[in-house]
């Protein structure tokens, strides 16, 4: 591979925040030359252009590519096909990677190299507030995860994750999935080898914005997250479990716990009735594919929640 690393960053209407993006990642202690950043503008019609072909015409090892408006998973695919390196990273352009981070990924990845496919870094907030990931709590230290022995420790994120590029060269993101496509990513990765790294040296610092207008960030109001998700992103991960295991594992399970968790405490804003039931049949659907014990033993949940659960697991 020409290089040790590659990052694909895509982009929509960055110009606030894209230079701090691709300066986070000129100025890894592994060394820029050993990085080559694909830059993906997905339609952008502000001064991103501008920002990205400044840094281009500087270095060599950047790339940078114009598609039409497509979509986050769109523009990521677009930049796997130019990808170099012996490792792949998604970085969102409006995030940024601690200097050392890479390094310390790439020195798990070439340790690790057969036993995981993919290690993931820590996930911590920065703007409107400072605090880890809801998920941190499995980087209580830098090891090995055999989900088959420790199914609670679920894993979402490309952003703060390299792959193997043998692993993702010749994977797509689902463009049907708007929210969670990451999600379905990585787990279709983990269901065939069932363990990843987590580095907790390994900071990726996650912009919650204080105008609070990131998706993230307005996920309560997208219907796509009530319908979409669970009909391309939970389906997916239940029937690749099954393809796969010949069952949907308990790890996939609390997958699946963690997205309900999130939907039961809606309060489905904007919402008609027909909309409301249709989801809650999705939701219905879903939970009769999770055991009773992982519905207790998941820590997450409240006793409220639980007892939700069980009596949608009873209809």
């Amino acid at each position: 591979m020409k290089y040790k690393i590659s990052i694909v960053m895509p982009f929509y209407n960055s110009e606030s925040y894209i230079e701090e993006a691709i300066e986070s990642v000129i100025n890894q202690t592994i060394g820029f030359e050993n990085i080559q950043l694909i830059l993906v503008n997905d339609g952008s019609n502000d001064n991103s252009e501008k920002i990205c072909l400044k840094y281009k015409n500087i270095y060599n090892n950047i790339i940078y590519i114009k598609q039409e408006n497509g979509g986050v998973s769109s523009a990521r695919n677009k930049g796997l096909e130019y990808v170099e390196g012996k490792y792949t990273n998604f970085i969102d352009s409006d995030d940024k990677w601690d200097k050392n981070a890479l390094l310390k990924l790439y020195n798990f990845m070439e340790e690790n190299y057969l036993e995981v496919d993919f290690a993931s870094a820590r996930i911590k907030n920065f703007e409107a507030n400072e605090d880890y990931h809801y998920l941190d709590y499995k980087f209580y230290n830098t090891r090995v995860i055999d989900i088959m022995e420790e199914p609670e420790m679920i894993i979402f994120h490309v952003a703060s994750t390299l792959f193997k590029t043998e692993i993702v060269k010749n994977m797509r993101f689902d463009t049907k999935i708007k929210i969670g496509e990451d999600a379905v990513f990585t787990n279709i990765i983990l269901l065939n080898k069932l363990k990843y790294g987590v580095v907790r040296e390994a900071i990726y610092n996650y912009r919650k914005r204080n105008t609070n207008n990131s998706t993230m960030q307005s996920i309560f109001r997208n219907k796509t997250w009530y319908f979409d998700s669970p009909r391309y992103f939970w389906k997916r991960l239940i029937d690749e479990s099954i393809k796969i295991h010949k069952k949907v594992i308990d790890y996939i399970q609390f997958v699946l716990l963690y997205e309900i968790r999130w939907r039961i405490n809606c309060d489905y804003i904007g919402f008609n009735f027909l909309e409301v039931k249709e989801h809650l049949k999705l939701v219905e659907d879903t939970v009769k594919y999770i055991d009773y014990k992982n519905i207790e033993k998941y820590c997450f949940l409240t006793d409220d929640e639980k007892s939700i659960i069980k009596q949608i697991k009873d209809i």
